[in-house]
């Protein structure tokens, strides 16, 4: 039997998804989990100074063993490493919730361009949440090395693509069927679920007028920054932390919308469907991977006020394909934490098993 590994957890990001994943992960693994982390405040600041912060607490306060160490992209592990070179003889994970590369038409530089890049080369192994990510970090990275001679001449993307994977986020499905166990929620077709963060709020105004101005009715339930968004959308705005109210309200609305462009993971998307809300999503970034073959057509905007606005009354007035029951079951499953976490658990497990067989033939 695997023996139950001691995993270092550094998060200096803690929000949102990352948040939902590593709670989620950290439940139903079956090894011991330390966690460390600093509250979601710019990423880049994050990527500057949290391996300061971490190597500080760890010389001051650590005492525990460790086996791997698991860390996100908003830490610079290369940083880290100078800071405390012990922790180079153990294995490490970054998990990639997003990637602050430039893009490959980009020209200009930026300092803080090479941060994911050293954190990647410096990892035992690198973990993306979807397969539009992998592949857009490394598309990212290549033109980067390219761009870049001094890179080029040695370029690290053999050694990249070799430890990149594809480990899709676990999602908890369990506060949808609770909060179904005390009771129906009724649903309301109208009413519509929307995730600002990081969201097109001005292409997200501009369809909801245009409905609006076209004699239809609805109410908006929104969760994250609403500053930008107009205020003549009727709404009630849920706190990002409150996930049982966002549960409760996903049973409740008829549509979730995403105006999300090139997003590379979407948690709020996978729990909407499974709590049974009609998606309409952009058709690039992860939502093609996370929306049922059969109604891509059906929910899929093309990015335009115009495009997301027939989509949002298509919903309400035309009946939905049908057939796509069984393959939107098939792509939850996909994220069930049950299946997710044990299949990191066992990489997790090889991993350490790998380090220790190397260094015991040292």
């Amino acid at each position: 039997m695997a023996r139950q590994l001691d995993i270092l957890a550094l998060e200096p990001f803690y929000g949102g998804g990352r948040r939902n994943m590593l709670e989620t992960l950290i439940h139903y693994s079956r090894h011991r989990w330390t966690l460390l982390k600093l509250p979601p405040r710019r990423i880049e600041r994050r990527l500057t100074a949290a391996a300061h912060w971490f190597a500080e607490q760890l010389t001051r306060h650590w005492v525990g063993r460790v086996d791997v160490l698991f860390t996100s992209e908003a830490l610079n592990l290369a940083d880290l490493y100078r800071l405390m070179p012990q922790l180079l003889k153990k294995p490490s994970v970054v998990y990639f919730h997003s990637n602050q590369l430039p893009h490959p038409t980009v020209e200009s530089d930026n300092p803080l361009d090479m941060a994911n890049l050293n954190t990647a080369a410096a990892a035992t192994e690198i973990w993306f949440n979807s397969l539009y990510h992998l592949r857009d970090f490394l598309s990212r990275a290549s033109a980067f090395v390219a761009r870049h001679p001094e890179l080029s001449s040695r370029s690290p993307m053999p050694d990249l693509t070799g430890k990149a994977h594809l480990m899709r986020p676990p999602v908890d499905f369990t506060p949808i069927q609770e909060t179904l166990m005390q009771g129906e929620v009724p649903r309301q077709k109208r009413m519509i679920f929307v995730d600002t963060r990081d969201a097109n709020v001005k292409l997200l105004n501009t369809a909801l007028a245009t409905v609006a101005r076209r004699g239809e009715k609805f109410e908006l339930v929104t969760v994250g920054p609403v500053e930008d968004l107009s205020p003549d959308l009727p709404r009630t705005t849920l706190p990002e932390i409150d996930e049982w109210a966002h549960v409760k309200a996903m049973l409740s609305s008829g549509l979730f919308i995403s105006t999300k462009d090139g997003c590379p993971s979407d948690y709020r998307a996978i729990r909407a469907c499974a709590a049974g809300c009609w998606p309409i999503v952009p058709g690039a970034g992860v939502y093609p991977e996370i929306i049922p073959p059969k109604i891509h057509a059906a929910t899929m905007h093309d990015g335009s006020a115009s495009g997301l606005s027939s989509k949002i009354q298509d919903a309400w007035h035309l009946d939905p394909p049908s057939g796509y029951e069984d393959e939107l079951a098939d792509t939850l499953t996909q994220f069930d934490p049950m299946i997710t976490c044990k299949a990191m658990d066992e990489r997790l497990e090889q991993l350490a098993g790998i380090t220790a067989t190397a260094r015991a033939r040292e």
